[in-house]
């Protein structure tokens, strides 16, 4: 598992200093540990980016387009994460 962590933890593009950027990090982090294959896609369509171009956004902290696509891989997961409740 800690191996997981650390492959997870190098993709992100961030080191956080204060303790908002640290549990925005661990948000992050969540987050991308939740990702399924498509997801990119679900949200390049939600964002108008390309998938490439969202999943960088996501890594890249400071990115203009990093809350939006945050905001977006979150209500895929949380979509699918209801449709397999039901």
């Amino acid at each position: 598992m800690t191996n997981l962590k650390q492959k997870v933890e190098e993709k992100i593009l961030f080191s956080p200093v204060t303790e908002e950027e640290k549990a925005h990090l661990v948000r992050i982090t969540n987050i991308l540990k939740l990702k399924r294959r498509g997801d990119w896609q679900a949200v390049a369509e939600m964002v108008s980016l390309l998938p490439a171009n969202a999943e960088k956004s996501f890594k890249r902290v400071h990115s203009v387009n990093h809350k939006t696509v945050v905001n977006a891989l979150e209500k895929v997961i949380e979509s699918r994460q209801q449709f397999l409740a039901k």
